[in-house]
């Protein structure tokens, strides 16, 4: 009799090599190629299309680790409850919600908690989307690029006992449909998006400005806007307690946000050059950089998380420590790829432009962010 394993029980343990279960995945290969479950290291994977496992059982079992735990993984949950039971090992787990609810789950971390105030990095894993909760407990708090599951965000301040107050997007997102609007409409909270992204957008936004500072609480978390464009015309980076920097899809902890998704590569290479020259050297180097999006879960600390120190980017990262400014826009003209085609549909998405249903919605979010550009 096989059991089942939910989506945040698969997100907690698929980074350590120790804990992490053997993946069965029977979805078509197409699917598969498309998009597969992946940690911080290798995770062993099997692809065999449902169909064919029923077909004859006896090859995939053939297949997997005798000892190892096995999570059989599908669309939707469906197909792989039953491959699971027709498995009969005690061992073998059924993904709850499949890729379905994989591509939503949300992996909280503490970056900050001194029982006053808190910063926390919530990681869309299937996607390496981040998104932040910042605020006071017992007071107001502010959430950060918020994707996928409004839930999440509630259950955050609801643990905290804080309020959202105020709902920022960093930027005007390709690669993933926000939630920050519709989680504004449920808590009444302020959002805020730059004028430079949004100002076609069909819905109302309180226009972030460079300089503006918000706070949280009353020993008053400071979280400040800094204009950081490049990525996109409005790109806002956010820095929050004086210790860390939201950056959006400026730069990432390694490698830069592409700036060819609005089709003006060239001169947006340019303003993400003085970006990180003009707008990112001059700020305290011990900042730790929180983007909203990283390539690989090796990009990930021992604690989890996301984060790399200002100073050592601004010095290390190949791309990012450019000093000549026509060497860093051949470059980025040079190596950037074809943007995923339904990025163009994302952004309209992001403006209230399009109105998508339940299934344009799961397939515009199929498949992890392909926004950076690194060396």
């Amino acid at each position: 009799m096989s059991s089942s394993i939910t989506t945040d029980d698969l997100a907690q343990r698929i980074d350590d090599p120790a804990r992490a279960p053997f993946i069965l995945d029977v979805r078509a290969n197409e699917a598969f190629d498309r998009w597969k479950i992946e940690g911080k290291t290798d995770v062993p994977t099997l692809n065999i299309p449902y169909w064919a496992a029923i077909a004859d059982m006896a090859p995939v079992m053939e297949q997997l680790p005798a000892h190892q735990e096995v999570v059989v993984v599908c669309a939707h949950g469906g197909s792989s409850a039953m491959v699971a039971e027709m498995m009969d090992r005690t061992n073998v787990h059924n993904l709850e919600g499949g890729m379905d609810r994989w591509a939503n789950t949300l992996v909280p971390r503490t970056l900050m908690d001194d029982d006053t105030h808190f910063v926390i990095q919530l990681d869309r894993v299937a996607k390496a989307c981040l998104s932040y909760a910042v605020g006071a407990r017992g007071g107001t708090m502010g959430i950060i690029d918020p994707s996928a599951d409004v839930e999440r965000y509630l259950a955050v301040a609801e643990e905290m006992d804080a309020t959202i107050t105020d709902i920022f997007d960093t930027h005007l997102h390709a690669d993933h449909v926000s939630v920050a609007r519709k989680l504004a409409a449920h808590t009444q909270a302020t959002y805020h998006i730059a004028e430079g992204d949004a100002f076609e957008a069909k819905y109302d936004y309180a226009a972030l400005q460079d300089g503006e500072e918000f706070t949280f609480g009353e020993m008053k978390m400071v979280v400040r806007s800094v204009a950081t464009p490049g990525h996109t015309p409005g790109s806002t980076s956010l820095e929050v307690a004086g210790k860390y920097l939201m950056t959006g899809d400026a730069v990432f902890v390694s490698g830069i946000g592409r700036p060819d998704l609005g089709g003006e590569t060239e001169p947006w290479a340019r303003d993400l050059f003085h970006t990180i020259h003009d707008r990112l050297a001059p700020l305290d180097h011990d900042l730790q950089v929180c983007p909203a999006h990283y390539s690989s879960r090796t990009e990930a600390g021992d604690d989890g998380a996301i984060k790399r120190q200002l100073g050592d980017l601004l010095e290390n990262d190949a791309i990012v420590s450019m000093a000549d400014e026509e060497e860093f826009v051949q470059y980025v003209v040079e190596h950037l790829g074809t943007p995923p085609g339904q990025y163009g549909d994302i952004r309209k998405v992001n403006l209230g432009i399009i109105e998508p249903d339940d299934e344009m919605l799961k397939e515009l979010e199929v498949g992890r962010n392909e926004c950076a550009l690194t060396a």
